[in-house]
């Protein structure tokens, strides 16, 4: 399992420095991990919190307690917001040398749920579904 481990992170690595995304069936979500743990799941799936403001929906994502670190490499690529088909409601990209992964979108027109996902050059891609619901 080390060793599966290993390579696997050997390949993030080289495929974010070639400016590439290796595959990946399915986002990793907090009940599936894929190859990490629990542990992991932790510090990759985004933090969603939402909020109308005026004819908008505020949307803020972060990823808690993830490194920004260009030596190790270590760091989180980009965050997306889609629908539930998978259409692209807005995106942020980030570098290593950012301070944060955290970003927030104002989205004109929104669907009953939003696809949040984020990208680690190390650990793949991460996903949190939420439900709009506003009072």
């Amino acid at each position: 399992m080390k060793k599966t481990l290993f390579l696997l992170m050997v390949v993030a690595v080289l495929a974010a420095q070639a400016g590439q995304e290796p595959a990946q069936p399915q986002p990793y979500t907090t009940t599936f991990f894929g190859p990490w743990n629990a542990a992991v799941a932790k510090t990759h799936v985004p933090q969603v919190t939402y909020e109308k403001m005026g004819q908008a929906l505020m949307v803020t994502v972060k990823v808690d307690n993830h490194p920004m670190d260009p030596k190790k490499p270590h760091w989180i690529m980009w965050i997306r917001v889609e629908d539930a088909k998978g259409k692209v409601l807005a995106k942020q990209e980030f570098k290593a040398t950012d301070p944060a992964p955290a970003a927030t979108f104002h989205l004109a027109h929104w669907p009953e749920k939003l696809r949040v996902l984020e990208r680690c050059n190390i650990h793949g891609i991460w996903l949190n579904e939420v439900d709009v619901k506003l009072k």
